[in-house]
């Protein structure tokens, strides 16, 4: 008996031994793959790159200078504050999201999340990130993919808070110069309760009257349900959606307090149990009806997940990023680790049950005498 046990022990630390090399094996095996869709990034990257020099040349024309912190000359980066500002933001998480391998990122992010060609998209745009707004319609247009959108003209710090260029007119000109296909399905004026209560009121009044001037479906509901009801009605105008994008930090995009904040950000995965109440935006309400949800709006927390620089004072070539690839290992050493992984399993209780019927050493008369 006890050369069975020592043979099986044997075994096991064989197994032991091959599973280490197994490991090793498959470290070394590793290789840098580019994505299925790596093209469609590509092709998303460059359409990027030509919004932001049509928004440039939107500036010249209306005379608004580049930012002196838009090192990149991107012209996504706004001022510290202006009439329109609603929250405070980051620098640095502005430039980050004014880079072209956004929208590969955004293309990357719409793949994990299932949306193929021919899907319908969601989306709602506040002006806090034109650079990721911009990069979310240029990934959906490269992918063959509708988009549905809903653009606010309130911006945090250093986002699309110029009085006389808002992010909803950025999107009509880039529309109007066949640059992108889509349009805006609704405006709204973002900030508090999502109609512009806590902005210069003239300067909020000069931005009304142009949205309108230029055809465009203003909509004002300061009632959060009324709001919500209204946005997801225009989703549905083509269909159901396929999956909701949130750029930003609009009221009913994340709700009320933090719960949608709390979820996650990049893409968020359909959680049919999740609790829905007054206070819930459309991220909620989307993912407990089993819709996947895209959120953007840490976009330090983002960059981190996909192993991309944060504000790089120099940006890699489009196609270069590690957004572009995934990391690929050779699966034969993967099966023999997880064979490997399974005899030991098989092992183990063996093992147990034997060390458990091995009886206890009598203790002796001599030992007896000496317990107190």
């Amino acid at each position: 008996m006890r050369k069975k046990e020592n043979t099986v022990l044997r075994l096991m630390a064989a197994v032991l031994a091959l599973l280490t090399l197994s490991a090793f094996l498959t470290y070394q095996s590793a290789t840098l793959s580019k994505n299925e869709y790596y093209e469609i990034q590509v092709e998303a990257a460059g359409r990027l790159e030509r919004y932001f020099a049509a928004v440039r040349g939107y500036r010249e024309e209306l005379g608004i200078p580049l930012s002196e912190d838009d090192i990149h000359k991107t012209g996504m980066i706004g001022l510290p504050y202006t009439g329109i500002t609603t929250t405070s933001g980051a620098l640095e998480a502005k430039r980050t999201a004014a880079w072209p391998d956004m929208a590969a990122l955004c293309v990357r992010m719409l793949f994990e999340a299932g949306v193929r060609p021919g899907d319908t998209v969601g989306a709602g745009f506040s002006g806090s990130f034109p650079g990721m707004n911009l990069a979310v319609v240029a990934a959906c247009e490269s992918m063959n993919v509708e988009l549905v959108c809903i653009c606010s003209v309130g911006a945090s710090t250093y986002g699309a808070n110029n009085p006389e260029l808002t992010f909803p007119e950025m999107m009509y000109r880039l529309n109007q110069s066949g640059l992108v296909h889509t349009q805006s399905a609704a405006v709204t004026m973002g900030g508090h309760q999502d109609v512009g209560s806590d902005m210069d009121q003239e300067l909020a009044d000069q931005i009304r009257q142009r949205l309108t001037d230029l055809g465009l479906d203003l909509v004002e509901n300061a009632d959060f349900h009324e709001n919500l009801e209204l946005r997801e009605a225009l989703y549905l105008q083509d269909g159901p959606i396929n999956c909701f994008v949130a750029v930003g930090g609009n009221l009913t995009s994340l709700g009320r307090g933090e719960a949608g904040v709390s979820l996650g950000q990049g893409v968020l995965h359909p959680e049919r149990s999740l609790r829905v109440d007054a206070s819930s935006g459309l991220v909620q309400r989307y993912l407990a009806r089993g819709i996947p949800v895209i959120n953007l709006l840490n976009v330090k927390k983002i960059m981190a997940d996909y192993s991309m620089p944060y504000d790089p004072l120099q940006w890699p070539p489009i196609g270069q990023s590690a957004v572009y690839s995934h990391i690929r290992y050779e699966s034969g050493w993967i099966l023999l680790g997880l064979g490997g992984t399974a005899v030991l399993l098989f092992l183990c209780p063996w093992v147990r049950h034997r060390e458990s019927r091995v009886p206890l050493k009598k203790q002796s008369r001599k030992d007896k005498n000496h317990v107190r």
